[in-house]
Parts: C-alpha cells; sequence; structure tokens
C-alpha cells in the first residue's frame, strides 16, 4: 500500500540474533491474528504486480556461493531462472534463507516452527480454501544449500507440517547432517521428486536407503560426493525408486562393471559419473550405447577415458543430450568431433550447454567448430571459465 511501484521484495539484511523470524511470524496471543509480516506475504498470492526473483543470472539478488558452477546447479531453479513450484512469497522467504547462509547465520538457532509454518502457508496460492483428501498437495521448493542446520532445525520442520509440500528440496553440502536426520525428514516428504544430498560428508547407504523408502516419487537425486555411499549401495536399491529418471553419483568409485549395470537398469535422462577414475573409453562406449533418451552427461574428470575420438561417439550416440559436463579432460581439444557424430548420424540440431573448464578446449577450437558445423553448432554454449552458474539447466519452466 505504501510503495505502489514494489514488483520485487526480497529479504537480504539480516540483524543479530535477537532479530527473530519466529517473532516475526507469531500469531498475535490474544486475537490469534496473523502477523503483519505475514499478511504481507499472503498478498502477494495471485497478484500479478509482484514479480518472482531468479536463482541466478543477469538481476539476480541471491548469494552466488550456493549456485557451483555444475550442470545442475542451483538445484531448485528451473530453465526460467526461478525456483521450481514457487511464488513471490517463497521466493521472498529464500531470499531470506539464503542471506542467512552468505552471512554464515544459518544454524539450529535460526529457524523455529513459525518459519516453517509459514512457508508452508505460502506454498498453496489460496490458504483460506481447505484441499480435499483426493487433491495432491500443492508443492514448493527449498534450498538449504551450505548451511549448518542439524537435529534442531529438522525437528522443527518436521513439527511444523510442511513436508507434505516439498517438491524439491536441495541440501547440497549440509556437512552437519547424518543419517538420522535424512531418515528424520524424509519420513514426512512423501511428495518430493527432486533431492540433492550432494558433497553430505556424513551420510552413509542409510541415507540411500531412507531415499528408497520414504520418497515413491522421486526422479532426480543427487549424491555425488557423498563418499561413504558405495556404488554398490546405489545398483541395490534402484529396484525400489522406479520413477528415478535422473541420478548424479560422481565421486562413488565407478567402473566399468558397475556402470554398466547402472546404465542397463533404465533408459535414463541425466547421468553422473564424473570423478571415476577406474571408468574406460570402451567402458563408456559399451554403457552408454543405449541411452539414447539421455539429456543430461556429467563425466568429469574422467581423462583416461574421455578424449575426441570418444566424444564423436557419444555425439553419436546420444541425440538429445542439451547439457555436457567434461570439465577436467586434458585430452579434449576440440567439440568438432562431438559435431561429426551427430551430423554421422542425421541428428537433427540441439541446443548444447558445455561446460569445459579444464579441458584443453579453447576459443580458437570453439571458433574453428562453429565454422566446420554452422548449422549443427548453432546453439552452442561451452564454458571455459567460472562463469557458467545455471547455464546448465535445461528442465522446463515451473
Amino acid at each position: 500500500r505504501e510503495i505502489p511501484s514494489l514488483r520485487v521484495l526480497c529479504l537480504r539484511s539480516v540483524g543479530s540474533r535477537g532479530c527473530s523470524a519466529e517473532k516475526t511470524f507469531q500469531s498475535k496471543k490474544k486475537t490469534n491474528k496473523e502477523s503483519s509480516a505475514s499478511r504481507l506475504l499472503r498478498s502477494f498470492h495471485n497478484n500479478g504486480e509482484v514479480g518472482r526473483s531468479t536463482c541466478f543470472g543477469q538481476g539476480c539478488t541471491r548469494r552466488a556461493n550456493a549456485n557451483d558452477l555444475d550442470i545442475n546447479h542451483p538445484f531448485i531453479a528451473t530453465r526460467d531462472r526461478f525456483p521450481e513450484y514457487g511464488n513471490p512469497a517463497l521466493d521472498c522467504l529464500q531470499s531470506y534463507l539464503d542471506s542467512l547462509v552468505e552471512l554464515g547465520r544459518l544454524d539450529d538457532s535460526r529457524l523455529g516452527v513459525n518459519f516453517w509454518k509459514e512457508w508452508k502457508r505460502n506454498v498453496v496460492s489460496d490458504s483460506s480454501r481447505k484441499r480435499k483428501r483426493s487433491e495432491a498437495p500443492q508443492l514448493g521448493s527449498l534450498s538449504l544449500h551450505n548451511s549448518l542446520i542439524s537435529v534442531d532445525t529438522v525437528e522443527t520442520m518436521v513439527k511444523s507440517g510442511m513436508g507434505e509440500n516439498v517438491g524439491v528440496l536441495d541440501l547440497t553440502g549440509v556437512q552437519t547432517i547424518t543419517d538420522d536426520v535424512v531418515s528424520d525428514l524424509l519420513t514426512t516428504m512423501p511428495n518430493l521428486q527432486r533431492l540433492s544430498l550432494k558433497n553430505c560428508r556424513r551420510l552413509t547407504g542409510k541415507s540411500l536407503q531412507s531415499v528408497a523408502t520414504n520418497l515413491q516419487s522421486i526422479k532426480c537425486l543427487d549424491i555425488g560426493g557423498t563418499y561413504n555411499i558405495t556404488t554398490a549401495e546405489v545398483l541395490e536399491l534402484l529396484p525400489s525408486m522406479p520413477n528415478l529418471d535422473e541420478i548424479y553419483a560422481g565421486g562413488l568409485g565407478w567402473t566399468d562393471l558397475s556402470f554398466e549395470q547402472l546404465t542397463s537398469d533404465r533408459f535414463w535422462k541425466g547421468i553422473g559419473v564424473g570423478f571415476s577414475d577406474r571408468l574406460t573409453a570402451s567402458g563408456l562406449r559399451e554403457a552408454l550405447t543405449s541411452q539414447t533418451d539421455l539429456e543430461r552427461l556429467s563425466i568429469p574428470f574422467c581423462e583416461q577415458a574421455l578424449d575426441t575420438s570418444l566424444l564423436g561417439f557419444l555425439g553419436r550416440s546420444l541425440p538429445k543430450v542439451s547439457a555436457l559436463d567434461i570439465r577436467g579432460n586434458n585430452a579434449v581439444n576440440s567439440l568438432t568431433s562431438w559435431f561429426d557424430g551427430r551430423v554421422s548420424a542425421g541428428a537433427e540440431a540441439v541446443e548444447l550447454f558445455v561446460l569445459a573448464r579444464y579441458s584443453n578446449i579453447t576459443k580458437a577450437s570453439l571458433e574453428e567448430t562453429k565454422r566446420i558445423h554452422p548449422i549443427q553448432a548453432t546453439e552452442l554454449t561451452c564454458v571455459l571459465d567460472g562463469s557458467g552458474v545455471g547455464g546448465g539447466i535445461q528442465r522446463g519452466s515451473a
């Protein structure tokens, strides 16, 4: 009311620990009336004048250190650069979380039941309408990337009842969570579709078992760098996750045999098996030949396997790939062979985003590739430095 021109609200300034979200969103005790902050956020729903705030790219107000140079990050975003399943009110709450992490303050003392109840209320478009039992719950996305949350925060999340409304959850780099904490959390999230446990170094195969037991709707799982989980445990539990079509599990020690077993299980849309020094060129060829529906392939730092010859084979065999991570493969000095393979297979030209930092691809070789393949390489974007944040997110809009 006071600022008619307001289009986007993003909470970037976070005060001392006395500045409590619990008090901000606490209902008035005598009347049980919602707080002013709650009413403000609720007014954003179905309000065409209030815009969304982006997760990355030009004009983004969010923290850069949450968005690793990776084809999956920021994990909660879609191609339109907005958080999935979101709205302006949820964007505002997420910006508060991002600010806490950026300032090193997002620990177990910050988020209580009132905050998570507020998050839950803002997932639904009309908080006054009661959902019928037959209706699927509305979903929201949530990132706690690089935070220091543990038991206390998870207890308040569980107590608030927000779990059934979480559709995408990013716990990347949360070093404080354990198998028991993950189990407590996932038990309350039956509708979760995308989950990142990447670089959560204290987790073991017990957390993977929790995923398989509780998340029947899971479609995408990132466990890259979670090195206490073994490839054998991944393969054992895959049958319990029939809807899973994207798995990113770099750094777990994949071999030619285990990777072949992974790809023989189903047709994947996304696979990540980077940092695997026991994978060979012949093993990659054998395993990926059948993956004609693959859209996202992450094989960084597989130097002993990937070269320009294999890249040509992959270009010919994987016609739908639109995001490719080949960082750290110094035997690759050009993308021309990829497009040679596509032309030989008669594939249509598609948009391709490539992460190629620490390879031997140069700007000069990219220019040559585009001269040789002016049609196939028209929509080629190749990142040779650290500027590719968010560019590999090829999923549709929320």
